[in-house]
């Protein structure tokens, strides 16, 4: 079974003000990531960082 085959894929509902800020994150990435990756990598950047972060 591949990596591909074992992702589970979920549905999400985003507002736009999120989506365009996701995007703008992807246009500073030197490969720019689809949108799911996008999302992929800041919630394993989210889960990565220390507890109490501060929220902009």
């Amino acid at each position: 079974m591949t990596e591909a085959e074992k992702m589970v894929q979920i549905m999400i509902r985003i507002m736009p003000d999120m989506i365009a800020r996701i995007d703008e994150w992807r246009r500073i990435q030197p490969d720019l990531p689809t949108r799911a990756e996008a999302v992929r990598r800041l919630v394993e950047i989210g889960l990565t960082s220390k507890p109490g972060g501060k929220k902009k």
